[in-house]
């Protein structure tokens, strides 16, 4: 069956009328009312906005998000990308369908699609070809946009932090490297606004004037000062300035700011977020590559499987920081502590071996279970200052503030009791292995990616 959304009475029905069972609606409300799945839904029409409503709603299904989906005109917008394409002929399209078809019998669990990554791979599992392109669009707040994962998203998370996720558990794979961009460290905003400031008194008013350098009294001032009469005389010491390099020269300082009076070579920039006003140094800024992506192996692997439950969605309590915030904070500490000793603190990293492995042994939910109460042991020995991060499925970061070695050994102790009551509870031999570091063992060589990378190499 196909189902033609169209506002006016379609004539294309008749063409399509002698290959398959057609039924014309105006509104997805009206499919609503009876929910009769069809081969291919079309949307018929010119009207952009009438086509982007109806491709919405359908994306959004719950039991037709993955189908196929045609319009007869070309769609301008970002939706474009969640349209299988323009109209093709009966025998193209019957083509199409009966490929779908034959993917989605490969298709394992398909009533086990309850998380918006499950369906992402049931909708990319149909589409072999399918690539998950950024779409540029300036009013965002990251200037890019992947429509086909807001669409997917349940709950209309962050799609650039899903994206990560997906990418960190190896279930997305990248194509190419579209841009790279700098974003704000706080709103993860793309639309910042740079401005030389005053090094003294970090005013904006600054201004590039020339200025004049007397040799006789030291005096640097503005030239405009040095002007009288049409000759040059200090204001200073009125020295009459006939020759430069021997009288007097210009200086290297050639701005000075309206508000102190500083003279300097050149000025401080600041970065100023236009989302969220804050203001931060440029080096503070986060990069962020944006890349095309496709379905990985190990993404083809689940669906064949049908094993697509989201089990990160363990750690959710734990209230993680993105993976680029916590290495900004923990280089930021390294610094604090090689410049002052006093200052102490502990990095603690949890790894959980077989994890991957138990996915596809064992039932989901005990599973899920057992490490939502993992979790909430973990968050229950938590400090507000501390700070955790998950850099894949299957590792979590902790840096404690303030932890020296003894406390770091107590800290340890207590994940360890922890996880040996949780295991004899439980029916699962969960390969989970520690690896830790005080602040006064670290080398002045390494940054905070190289300390993750070395202390994760350890537990390989």
């Amino acid at each position: 069956m196909l189902i033609f959304f169209s506002q006016e009475t379609s004539h294309l029905l008749e063409q399509y009328k002698i290959s398959f069972n057609v039924q014309q609606l105006s509104d997805f409300s009206e499919w609503e009312k009876d929910r009769i799945v069809p081969s291919a839904f079309v949307i018929e029409g010119s009207n952009q906005q009438y086509v982007a409503s109806i491709l919405g709603k359908i994306r959004r299904d719950s039991e037709v998000f993955a189908s196929l989906c045609f319009s007869t005109a070309l769609l301008t917008s970002p939706d474009s990308s969640l349209l299988d394409g323009l109209l093709p002929s009966a025998l193209e399209l019957q083509k199409q369908i009966d490929a779908t078809q034959d993917l989605l019998r490969s298709l394992k669990g398909k009533d086990a699609y309850l998380t918006h990554q499950g369906r992402l791979i049931n909708y990319l599992w149909l589409r072999p070809n399918y690539v998950l392109q950024p779409y540029h669009e300036w009013k965002n707040s990251r200037f890019y946009r992947y429509p086909l994962l807001e669409a997917m998203s349940l709950d209309q998370s962050d799609s650039f932090e899903w994206l990560r996720n997906l990418a960190n558990s190896k279930i997305l794979e990248t194509i190419s490297l579209m841009d790279r961009q700098r974003e704000c460290m706080y709103c993860r905003s793309s639309h910042l606004s740079f401005i030389d400031t005053c090094p003294n008194c970090s005013a904006i008013d600054i201004k590039l004037q020339p200025s004049l350098h007397c040799f006789t009294c030291g005096c640097v001032d503005a030239q405009d000062k040095f002007m009288h009469s049409g000759i040059l005389v200090c204001p200073k010491c009125h020295t009459h300035l006939r020759h430069i390099g021997s009288d007097y020269d210009r200086p290297l300082e050639n701005y000075s700011c309206q508000a102190c009076h500083h003279s300097f070579i050149e000025g401080d920039v600041q970065v100023r977020c236009a989302i969220c006003e804050k203001e931060m140094d440029p080096n503070e800024l986060i990069l962020n590559e944006i890349h095309s992506w496709r379905l990985s192996d190990k993404g083809r692997t689940i669906a064949f499987r049908g094993e697509v439950f989201d089990l990160s969605s363990g750690f959710n309590q734990l209230d993680f920081i993105s993976r680029e915030l916590f290495i900004h904070d923990l280089d930021w500490l390294m610094v604090m502590a090689r410049r002052y000793p006093n200052i102490n603190f502990s990095l603690f990293g949890i790894y959980f071996a077989n994890l991957p492995d138990l996915v596809e042994l064992f039932n989901h939910s005990r599973l899920l279970q057992m490490l939502e109460s993992f979790a909430q042991r973990l968050r229950n020995l938590l400090r507000t200052p501390d700070l955790s991060t998950r850099t894949s499925e299957n590792m979590l970061w902790l840096l404690l503030p303030n932890t020296d070695e003894q406390g770091l050994f107590g800290f340890q102790k207590r994940i360890e009791k922890s996880m040996d009551k949780l295991l004899e509870e439980s029916d699962y031999k969960l390969d989970c292995r520690f690896v830790s570091v005080n602040s006064q063992k670290l080398s002045n060589k390494e940054n905070a990616e190289l300390l993750l990378a070395r202390l994760f190499g350890e537990l390989l």
